[in-house]
């Protein structure tokens, strides 16, 4: 049977979550869940969401009463699957705007969520981006779910700099391959990547066959300037150097009469 992941995009309306730099963390992180979910789907793995569209799980108006109802409802769903892994995704936010980073938040530490992290943490490195590592969180409901769960704060909305790079296509599309690599390293499934379409090489053109030797073209050539030589009559000079040049083309010459 294949793995079962349950992937959740944090927040939904009317709760947006985090907001700043032109981004609301509830549709960054649909977006990117997505994404991953894409990743997962191309492993073979069978991936469900806990939120399909823009708004929560409840219905209540209540802002309070509608969080509570929402997680309840996530915690719900995760558990009514045979959920291998749950993946909460989210952006992080502070009142001071230099404040940046990425950090993997867990109930319990094992060896899945050390995969996780691991994987992630090379995608870090790579770009130059903050890890501040992995945190013990057990406050957190949305974590309180029967399955290994991990809750990402994928960098600051309230970063300009790493608000920019969540609005990048590029950028957020190689994130959700580190992270779906991350999950399926938690789920013990080899990651493949994705094989980027090689560059058509140019065709080289073709190189034109000599009808004639060089040598012989140039005797031809020669007898045909002595007739040219010796004609009194425009239009035959004309035909001698018209010929000549047919012969030049024939052994891969360039013509030199117009």
């Amino acid at each position: 049977m294949s793995k079962v992941v349950v992937i959740d995009p944090g927040h939904g309306l009317p709760d947006p979550g985090a907001c700043g730099n032109g981004l609301q963390e509830y549709e960054r992180a649909f977006a990117l869940a997505q994404l991953v979910g894409k990743v997962l789907t191309r492993h073979g793995v069978q991936v469900f969401f806990t939120r399909t569209g823009e708004k929560s799980l409840s219905s209540a108006a209540n802002l309070k009463q509608n969080k509570n109802e929402d997680l309840a409802a996530r915690q719900r769903f995760s558990n009514s699957k045979a959920t291998d892994f749950f993946l909460s995704l989210h952006m992080n936010a502070s009142d001071d705007p230099a404040s940046n980073g990425y950090e993997t938040l867990c109930y319990s530490q094992n060896g899945q969520i050390t995969a996780l992290h691991t994987a992630i943490k090379a995608f870090l490195q790579k770009h130059g981006l903050k890890d501040r590592g992995i945190k013990i969180r057990t406050n957190l409901a949305v974590l309180k779910v029967k399955a290994k769960a991990a809750l990402l704060e994928c960098f600051f909305i309230s970063n300009p700099k790493e608000a920019a790079l969540m609005k990048d296509a590029a950028f957020l599309l190689e994130l959700a391959e580190a992270i779906g690599q991350g999950v399926l390293a938690a789920i013990g499934i080899a990651y493949v990547p994705v094989k980027k379409p090689t560059t058509p090489q140019p065709t080289p053109p073709k190189e034109e066959k000599k009808l004639m030797k060089t040598e012989d073209a140039n005797k031809i050539i020669r007898i045909l300037q002595d007739r040219w030589n010796a004609s009194t009559c425009q239009d035959e000079k004309k035909e001698m150097g018209r010929l000549a040049d047919e012969v030049r083309v024939a052994a891969g010459m360039k013509k030199v009469n117009s």
